[in-house]
């Protein structure tokens, strides 16, 4: 009787540890603005991951870097930022939690922009 009660007990307890928890997928729109140039990429983010964007045309340099950590606000996420030009080296280091459809825009003054959305 106690190995029948002992097997049960276990055949009962092993789909719940078998099924792995799904990872939320967050959708990422990253803008930037410098001047009259605008430049969009789209990124796509599990829980507790790291993704990144760097493009380069002529003497333009753009590098985004962006982690994405569960938040029960939406998601945390980290971003470092870079814009570098022949006149110019930017760097912006932020962590915010970003729900889903809002935004967090940084940069400088009548300058460079960078504005990521989640959507």
């Amino acid at each position: 009787m106690k190995k029948t009660l002992l097997l049960s007990a276990l055949a009962l307890a092993a789909p719940a540890y078998a099924q792995p928890v799904p990872r939320t997928p967050y959708k990422l729109q990253l803008a930037v603005t410098d001047g009259a140039d605008k430049r969009t990429f789209e990124l796509v983010l599990l829980d507790d991951s790291c993704g990144s964007v760097q493009e380069r045309v002529g003497e333009r340099r753009d590098e985004i870097k962006v982690c994405a950590h569960a938040s029960p606000q939406g998601a945390r996420l980290g971003v470092e930022w870079k814009l570098h030009t022949k006149t110019l080296d930017h760097e912006v280091t932020y962590e915010a939690v970003v729900a889903k459809g809002n935004a967090v825009e940084v940069g400088r003054t009548n300058g460079a922009r960078f504005v990521l959305t989640s959507i």
